[in-house]
């Protein structure tokens, strides 16, 4: 993928593959507003190295203290010079200038047509053409990439032993897997995200619950039959020090309370660290984090995640969530070169009562064209007495089975059925059914689009009036109650940005404050509205979001990779420009 570029020195060629990237707004379903390089007034450089030494990459849906074998990068194409990003944000930009930023009244010919087309996460490596462009806006110098767009040095170096990218970067995205990190689950209100690992004294002024002072922690807070956090470090998650515990009077503050099953109600702004302290933010229970590699203390040997952002929190603390489900739609289509396929049906070896795809049989052929049914519980293959008044029950169906149906449908008694292409019929009430509809009048030819049908909960990828893929996930919940209505708008979008993960948090009146760091494969197409991956739940087919469209994790890469505009190799977020516009999703009621 190449993107227009305005020729240096000599016409380069790069092959790269394409995936995608993106901003989001920080309301509703939403990103977090982390500090990232935007152009002159953005920090003045990356923070120092750890004093700690490295420890392993977590690698999604492995042992997390086992190697990650990690997809290589733009650089494994090339032979050429590269280009490393220093910052977790580090902007390529639509040519050798600075946007004029928004509401200004600069006038300026030169700068009203750049865009920030992209942006690189720390420590990845691109292919780039090695000549320095010094400009007053850049005194370090602009860079082109081979594969289009321009960085500032002042964010990146071509120093590929340099201590940010050696020390500080996060393991690369494995964009093999259906999720791009691994991910942990906080189990305690309060607990602290420290900048480095901190020392004995710190944890016990930070984390009052470990010290003598402090009242024991609920029980069923502490711990769980059923939970692997990780090896701890002492014998009692609660008294790691063996200080003992007892109990505080009612004056202490908010993560030492009992709130009966339900969250606080504390703001994100409220759960910042002070600053220039050692804690940069505390946690509520069932804050998720992008978990980097675990490390040890080099005097007590206490082990910590690092996350993704560089930032540190107990081992003991956070449970490594597993993958909830392998569930995927079906190809209608051949998917395009890179984009991922997986056999089976269904498709998923984590759900109860499914068939594996390792050899197992089908639990029904696969669908080739719409309509198509996916049986969201536990389903069975129906068949009508010679007189169509009677429906039998027969063979059960393992969840999420995608179905074949020929369009005829029936009413029996009062249920809906629909024949399959086996002869057999699907019950409405088993499941969903996608159905094809019309393109939008103004669609070029070929061109792809995504329909989301709110009523069905089904997502359905087009190349023009061709369904290639089809698949089910979950909108925004209504609610006649205003606090707790998320529904999600209808409408014609386009995807607007698409980053590889992303932080979305925010303050929700009716839930309270929710973060979940890097939420993958995100495709903004209305405001803080997207298409992303939901490791944390498997119920789709339903209503169950904020306002976005949650899809399975394999769902969600395999879109994310099909859709526009395309991710150059190495990148970790991708904005749509005029000449590149992003694919229509279009959000309809029926």
């Amino acid at each position: 993928m190449h993107f227009p570029r305005r020729p240096l020195s000599k016409s380069l060629v790069l092959t790269v593959c394409a995936g995608s990237i993106v901003w989001g707004v920080a309301t509703g379903c939403s990103q977090d507003s982390s500090p990232q390089a935007n152009g002159p007034e953005a920090d003045a450089g990356p923070q120092a190295p750890s004093t700690v030494a490295s420890g392993t990459p977590a690698a999604p849906g492995k042992d997390p203290k086992a190697p990650s074998a990690e997809l290589p990068d733009a650089a494994a194409a090339w032979d050429g010079p590269l280009l490393g990003a220093l910052f977790m944000q580090t902007p390529v930009m639509s040519d050798m200038e600075w946007p004029i930023p928004e509401g200004s009244r600069i006038r300026d010919p030169a700068r009203e047509k750049v865009v920030r087309i992209g942006y690189l996460r720390k420590g990845s490596k691109v292919p780039v053409i090695p000549e320095a462009h010094r400009k007053p806006n850049c005194t370090d110098g602009w860079y082109e990439l081979v594969q289009g767009g321009f960085v500032c040095g002042r964010y990146a170096t071509l120093d590929l032993n340099h201590p940010t990218l050696r020390l500080q970067a996060p393991h690369a995205p494995d964009m093999n897997a259906p999720l791009p990190y691994q991910y942990g689950y906080n189990l305690t209100h309060g607990m602290p995200l420290y900048k480095n690992i901190p020392s004995r004294e710190e944890r016990l002024e930070y984390e009052p619950w470990l010290s003598g002072r402090a009242r024991a922690r609920r029980a069923e807070e502490s711990a769980s039959s059923d939970l692997d956090a990780g090896a701890g470090w002492g014998t009692n998650p609660n008294d790691p020090f063996g200080v003992g515990v007892d109990t505080v009077d009612a004056s202490t503050p908010w993560y030492l309370q009992k709130f009966d099953g339900g969250k606080p109600q504390i703001t994100l702004d409220e759960l910042r660290g002070e600053e220039g302290g050692p804690v940069v933010r505390r946690m509520v229970r069932g804050f998720f984090l992008a978990l980097d590699k675990q490390e040890e203390h080099p005097e007590n040997h206490s082990k910590w995640w690092k996350t993704t952002g560089g930032l540190y929190a107990p081992v003991e603390r956070i449970v490594v969530q597993r993958l909830l489900t392998e569930f995927h739609g079906v190809w209608l289509q051949d998917p395009l070169p890179g984009v991922p396929t997986i056999s089976g049906n269904p498709p998923t070896t984590g759900d109860a009562g499914a068939y594996g795809d390792g050899g197992a049989p089908l639990a029904a052929g696969l669908p080739t064209k719409l309509p198509v049914g996916f049986i969201l519980w536990r389903g069975h293959k129906w068949t009508l007495t010679a007189d169509k008044k009677r429906a039998v029950r027969g063979e059960p169906l393992p969840r999420f089975t995608a179905v074949g149906l020929t369009g005829k449908s029936i009413t029996v008694n009062g249920f809906g059925f629909w024949e399959t292409e086996e002869g057999w019929w699907m019950r409405n009430a088993d499941g969903q059914i996608a159905r094809q509809t019309t393109p939008p009048k103004d669609l070029a030819p070929e061109e792809k689009w995504i329909d989301v049908n709110l009523k069905a909960q089904t997502v359905v990828l087009y190349s023009g009036s061709t369904p290639v893929y089809a698949t089910v996930g979950s909108t925004g919940k209504k609610s006649p109650i205003k606090e707790k209505n998320h529904e999600t708008k209808p409408g014609s979008f386009r995807i607007r940005e698409k980053h590889i993960a992303a932080t979305m948090d925010g303050d929700v009146a009716s839930d309270g404050p929710y973060s979940i760091e890097d939420v993958p494969w995100i495709m903004y197409f209305n405001g803080s509205i997207a298409l992303h991956g939901a490791f944390w739940h498997s119920n789709f087919g339903v209503e169950r979001s904020h306002g976005c469209v949650n899809l399975s994790p394999m769902d969600a890469r395999a879109i994310f990779q099909w859709s526009d505009p395309p991710l150059p190799e190495g990148w970790h977020g991708v904005m749509s420009t005029p000449d590149r516009p992003g694919s229509r999703v279009v959000v309809r009621e029926e």
